[in-house]
């Protein structure tokens, strides 16, 4: 592959506290909740990519074609209840073992981002070579991010839920961001953004069928 290499590291072992049930295993589509952001990552040019899982994951909430691609590479992480960003270092722990030039952070109940989108950061990074470049709804960042191989060492350092969005707030890193279409940026925390974002897609697909 010409140009830095890119993994994805998918981050898939959130609680889904607020959602009541594995958000992960909804319906989506033909498919699930879970699969559909994994998926746009494998269509991508991601390599490898990581999914973060909890140790005891069965892996029922993805099909069979997703658990076994070749690009998949699963990671359980033992200490994914005390927060997103022990999910994330378990990750790149696994993306510095691979010697990749950068990372992507995808989270798995974004499931309007697409292998559109990835490719456009990724170009971006690939083309400007800053410490980062996010996607962003009116100038506020939010995943996905791609981070450089020089900020893996403050990413690996830190702790709780935050992820990296505090080392995107310090002037210290020069980042770019995308401002991309707010579907993409949708992310389904309870029951009310699940039915909510379900209207969005089968409104998206409604229109796509009528321009056929």
């Amino acid at each position: 592959m010409n140009g830095p290499t890119i993994a994805g590291i998918y981050l898939a072992a959130g609680k889904s506290r607020r959602m009541g049930t594995d958000k992960r295993a909804l319906p989506w589509g033909e498919s699930t909740l879970g699969a559909a952001g994994l998926q746009a990552a494998l269509h991508s040019c991601l390599a490898p990519v990581i999914v973060v899982v909890p140790p005891d994951d069965a892996l029922a909430w993805l099909p069979a074609e997703l658990r076994n691609h070749e690009k998949c590479r699963f990671v359980r992480c033992a200490v994914h209840h005390c927060g997103q960003a022990h999910s994330l270092v378990c990750g790149l722990q696994e993306a510095v073992a691979s010697r990749v030039d950068a990372s992507a952070v995808l989270l798995a109940d974004q499931p309007f981002v697409t292998s559109e989108t990835i490719e456009v950061l990724a170009g971006l990074y690939r083309r400007r070579r800053p410490d980062y470049v996010a996607f962003a709804r009116f100038g506020t960042p939010m995943p996905p991010v791609i981070f450089g191989n020089q900020m893996f060492p403050s990413l690996l350092s830190l702790k709780g839920d935050a992820g990296g969005r505090a080392l995107l707030r310090d002037p210290h890193w020069r980042g770019l961001l995308y401002e991309g279409g707010e579907t993409a940026s949708l992310d389904i925390d309870t029951k009310d953004d699940y039915k909510h974002a379900v209207i969005v897609r089968e409104e998206k697909e409604g229109r796509h069928r009528g321009r056929r």
